[in-house]
């Protein structure tokens, strides 16, 4: 798992994850996903168009730092998913939770509305 992290003129983060999202590479990034968006109070969009496979805990990590920036009334859009890893977000409801959108300009709209 590969994580890039940029900063967008908006206050943005945008967050680009590449690789599997399973349980060693949730261990790869998840403290420094953490570190990285949270603390800062700011929105967060991450591309997961470079990820090819996801587990429940993929799915747990992204909650869960969905969660954390909503208790600081911050924002996570997700954008670009393959259709297998759609199909994982759907089926655990993730949408229900986390804005899952096509393109970037669509996940910048939903963390800044």
């Amino acid at each position: 798992m590969n994580m890039a992290i940029a900063g967008l003129d908006n206050g943005v983060t945008k967050i680009t994850l590449s690789g599997r999202l399973d349980t060693p590479g949730v261990d790869r990034i998840e403290a420094r996903l953490v570190a990285t968006v949270v603390p800062n109070n700011s929105s967060a969009i991450i591309d997961v168009s470079g990820v090819d496979f996801i587990t429940s805990m993929g799915s747990r990590m992204l909650i869960t730092v969905a969660r954390s920036l909503a208790l600081r009334q911050a924002k996570l859009a997700l954008y670009g998913a393959q259709s297998m890893v759609n199909e994982v977000f759907e089926r655990v409801a993730l949408p229900e939770i986390i804005p899952v959108v096509e393109n970037e300009a669509d996940a910048i709209s939903a963390v800044l509305c």
